[in-house]
């Protein structure tokens, strides 16, 4: 195609001289050299073009490889979401059975008559899933894991009733939740960077006391749920919700909270 360019240029050349029946060497001289550069631009250009089309075979070729390789992702994560639903499932149904155990009446009456005492202000029992539920606002300062001094002494007095004969059969599980505000404070941030922090430190805070007033660590576990088990609907514009902000204490069977070995 090169020679082909060249050799047309050179016939218009001469179709040129031959048409004006006499060209001067200088006109000749400045076709030949327009035709030279003419014919170097085509031969840029072509030698361009054959590079773009190298290019675009390399990209056809690296697209098809990311599709093949997409759709192995795809598979991939296919498969994790899959499992990830399953796991889920059954955090949620070990989560629900929870509290579902109803307790001895005996361990039940004194719970009830502990809570009484101590005031649904702070505390709460619920006798059909034997949960006792704290008050965060009531139990730490706000953004704290500190527990308040005045509470130390209902804790302890719950303590005596797992200690008694009427609760061996059991563990004591100890849930910490928060609500939806995120924390800010630069202080607060320095010890909980998150709401799952603070609801795992908190809920660590009570099972020390608890351990203080010597009911068996090998009795408890502790665990932290952040925002993501509210029990009633947040309050939008970072407003939260005061009944969201708890610890719960769950009575279960010995030997049900349990790590697979």
């Amino acid at each position: 195609m090169k020679l082909t360019s060249f050799f047309c240029a050179v016939l218009a050349t001469l179709i040129l001289m031959g048409s004006g029946g006499c060209v001067s060497k200088s006109e000749f001289e400045s076709s030949v050299r327009r035709n030279h550069i003419q014919l170097e631009r085509i031969q840029e250009l072509e030698t361009a073009l054959e590079a773009d089309r190298l290019k675009a075979d390399r990209f056809r070729q690296n697209y098809e490889l990311l599709n093949q390789k997409e759709s192995l992702w795809q598979n991939e994560i296919d498969a994790l979401n899959a499992s990830l639903t399953a796991k889920q499932a059954l955090i949620d149904q070990l989560y629900e059975q929870l509290g579902q155990v109803a307790l001895p009446p005996e361990l039940s009456s004194k719970l009830a008559d502990w809570a009484q005492q101590v005031g649904a202000d702070l505390v709460t029992f619920d006798e059909k899933t034997g949960i006792v539920r704290f008050k965060s606002d009531l139990l730490f300062e706000k953004g704290s894991d500190i527990v308040q001094a005045n509470v130390i002494g209902q804790l302890e007095s719950l303590t005596e009733i797992l200690n008694s004969d009427a609760a061996q059969n059991f563990d004591v599980l100890v849930v910490g939740h928060t609500d939806d505000i995120p924390i800010k404070k630069p202080e607060t941030l320095a010890k909980h960077p998150s709401n799952w922090h603070l609801s795992a430190h908190r809920a660590i805070a009570v099972q020390k006391i608890l351990a203080q007033a010597q009911l068996a660590q090998a009795r408890t576990a502790v665990m932290g749920m952040g925002q993501y088990r509210p029990i009633e609907p947040n309050a939008a514009g970072d407003k939260g919700n005061p009944k969201n902000r708890r610890v719960e204490i769950y009575i279960v069977p010995a030997g049900s909270i349990h790590v697979s070995k």
